[in-house]
């Protein structure tokens, strides 16, 4: 992707948010095996703001939902034939900047690339515990993402 549109969530990109959060899910997630449906998508985003990242043909290549209450980064997936392109880098970052320049998120342990690319970014791990899927982290954001 060479260049990168991060816009507002419209409804005409609910399906292809929710395939993208089933396959990401699966990717990096083999060790708590879901399906996720449009409903399943609605569901788990109800309330928060979401952002989407279009490619170079203007394709839906990821998103991210922020529940801006409490700066909390609730869903980052991106198309995972796309990884490694920065997509979910600037989803990222326009998600702290919308959340005020700070957030939180939390990031299932047995997610091994995940943790990575959050470490990588310069997040750092505040609290533990584990819920259905496993052990799980959250991470706060650094000072400034970019």
């Amino acid at each position: 992707m060479t260049s990168r549109i991060i816009r507002p969530f419209a409804p005409a990109d609910e399906k292809i948010c929710a395939g993208i959060f089933d396959r990401a899910w699966r990717a990096g997630h083999p060790f708590a095996p879901r399906r996720i449906d449009a409903a399943v998508f609605a569901a788990e985003t109800e309330g928060e703001t979401l952002f989407v990242a279009e490619d170079d043909w203007s394709e839906v290549a990821g998103f991210v939902s922020l529940y801006a209450p409490e700066s909390f980064i609730h869903h980052l997936y991106v198309e995972p034939r796309l990884r490694n392109r920065g997509i979910g880098g600037a989803l990222l970052a326009h998600a702290v900047t919308a959340a005020g320049g700070s957030a939180s998120l939390k990031c299932q342990l047995g997610n091994q690339p995940a943790l990575g690319f959050y470490r990588h970014l310069g997040w750092t791990e505040i609290v533990a515990g584990t819920n259905e899927f496993g052990a799980w982290v959250t991470l706060r954001s650094p000072r400034r993402i970019l």
